[in-house]
């Protein structure tokens, strides 16, 4: 006999719809290929000496009740044949946190060089679409006794600012895990059912319908912008001009991680100081350790490298699950040999560039995304990886910037020390910079293909030297103003061109998106307080020098 529970879970599974990817995540698994996996990753090191009763029993133990919470870690893919639509979530019946969780120990020294080897070749691995797309690995035997979690998740599920709230669910604010229920969600979303074939196909054929509107918006910004640049329109307003360097060539299936960290407070005073934004300074760090390391391969070009900026489409209170993101490009200044001076332009190109993304500039994988079935998409991008000097470089690398909880965090009683993100590597696209801030520092980790980098911390290790130089300007600046304020006030300043405390991360810009309703076809109404919870455990840990795995 039905309890009234039963009842009541019978009648939701009855109200379930088939649910489709919109087309900003479908096409992060269309560009997707056994080269360029499309997944994300962080890598958290944690301290077990907070709790004397953390261990892997107990973390699993935890995982398990936060995963509980979040449905769409329980679903996996159903793709259309021939790649003619866009794929579907369906739920898992086998689901079981277990078998998306491994354990690995490091050899010997169990260094950070060697944990840092290890996360490059676990994030190389692509995710398998034949479960949720997720995974989850415990590393042991680091030689200061830490424990690093490397958590994959793939860019279909989430953009890095609807992760930031993965925290939330799978950390807690004291060494004691939350068992009170405090993110239990009043009532539970059916899973999606698995759509039939004539669902499918008539959902296919209104997407298709859809699809020469929108190569005609994107045609049109593609046409403004080519003819806007042949008539000579001034730089501002147009996309910069992009020179290839070393790293900006065919991926192969290698990848290698270097990372480093910094305190949030120096970066703070800079800021201030200098009256630019928060995402210019780390812009600059990253500037600096770019130029410095292709100085050292002697490989830095004249003009300044241009950086891809990801910025957040979410309107307040958009608390959905999924991608919602344009990117802007913006130069680097690495032509500039004086760090106030590569601030200064770095800062007016942000600007330049955020209001060439407001006035609807063309944006590569959005168009492609609208503008093609999966099936085609996935075979250009294939065409795309195999001759990228035939294509035109949209930037040289993409530079992200997240901004997590400003407060110490715990993962099943362990304190969490530093938190290292690994993105995804586009078409020619050698390199990616990703920068998380919490609990006041700044965690940088670069994802490098290891046949177009040869030392990734040669250009990690750049971003502790440009802190310092920046550090020194600062104390030399507050010098001269504390002895002679008229010297310091007469000493040249990178134009204000922002008022202090404006935004302080190219993901916080809020540029404003239209929503699209899917009908019956629901589009993912999830609680951004679940998703978010569940990205912060998105930035795990690594995996190479294996001495043993489970």
């Amino acid at each position: 006999m039905k309890t009234g529970r039963d009842a009541s879970f019978m009648a939701s599974r009855s109200r379930a719809h088939p649910r489709q990817l919109s087309d900003a995540d479908a096409v992060f698994l269309s560009v997707e290929s056994l080269k360029a996996p499309s997944h994300v990753a962080g890598l958290t090191i944690l301290d077990p000496s907070s709790s004397s009763a953390f261990s892997f029993e107990r973390y699993m133990e935890v995982l398990g009740e936060r995963i509980d919470l979040v449905e769409r870690f329980k679903w996996k893919l159903y793709e259309p044949a021939l790649g003619l639509d866009r794929a579907y979530w369906i739920e898992d019946p086998d689901f079981d946190v277990a078998r998306h969780v491994h354990r690995v120990r490091l050899r010997m020294p169990g260094d950070r060089a060697a944990l840092a080897e290890l996360a490059g070749c676990l994030h190389a691995e692509p995710l398998d679409r034949r479960r949720p797309l997720w995974e989850c690995w415990w590393i042991d035997g680091l030689d200061d006794d830490r424990i690093a979690i490397l958590l994959k998740i793939h860019h279909c599920l989430m953009d890095g600012q609807s992760g930031v709230g993965l925290s939330e669910i799978l950390m807690d604010l004291t060494p004691e895990p939350d068992r009170r229920g405090r993110f239990q969600a009043a009532e539970r979303e059916p899973p999606p059912r698995r759509p039939t074939i004539w669902e499918v196909g008539r959902r296919a054929v209104v997407n298709a319908a859809q699809r020469p509107k929108a190569v005609a918006t994107h045609s049109r910004r593609a046409l403004l912008e080519g003819v806007g640049r042949a008539l000579g329109v001034p730089a501002d307003g147009m996309p910069p001009r992009v020179p290839r360097v070393p790293f900006n060539g065919r991926l192969g299936p290698g990848r290698a991680f270097a990372f480093t960290s910094v305190p949030l407070g120096p970066l703070r005073d800079a800021k201030k100081h200098f009256n630019v934004t928060m995402n210019a300074v780390l812009l600059e760090l990253v500037s600096s350790a770019l130029r410095s390391g292709l100085m050292e391969e002697d490989a830095l070009p004249a003009l300044p490298i241009v950086g891809l900026c990801p910025v957040s489409l979410r309107r307040d209170g958009d608390e959905r699950f999924g991608n919602r993101l344009a990117s802007m490009s913006v130069p680097l200044a690495t032509d500039q040999a004086d760090a106030r001076t590569r601030l200064a332009r770095i800062h007016e190109s942000a600007e330049a560039a955020k209001k060439r993304l407001e006035s609807g500039s063309f944006e590569t994988l959005s168009a492609l995304g609208e503008c093609l079935v999966p099936g085609a998409l996935r075979w250009l991008t294939r065409v795309a990886h195999g001759f990228p000097s035939l294509l035109p470089l949209p930037g040289n690398l993409v530079i992200s910037n997240v901004r997590g909880l400003p407060i110490p965090l715990y993962m099943a009683g362990a304190r969490v020390e530093e938190i290292y993100p690994l993105s995804m590597l586009q078409v020619a696209n050698g390199m990616n910079v990703t920068a998380v801030s919490h609990d006041d520092q700044v965690d940088f980790g670069f994802v490098v293909d290891s046949n177009l980098v040869r030392d990734p911390w040669l250009y990690a290790n750049g971003i502790q030297a440009a802190l310092r130089e920046l550090e020194a300007i600062v104390a030399a600046r507050s010098t001269i103003r504390a002895s002679d304020p008229v010297s310091a006030d007469s000493t040249p300043h990178p134009p204000p061109t922002i008022e202090e405390g404006g935004s302080s991360s190219a993901d916080d810009t809020a540029v404003g998106m239209e929503s699209i309703d899917g009908g019956d076809f629901e589009t993912e109404p999830l609680s951004l307080h679940l998703i978010m919870a569940e990205l912060a455990h998105l930035r795990a840990p690594s995996r190479r020098g294996i001495a043993s795995v489970d």
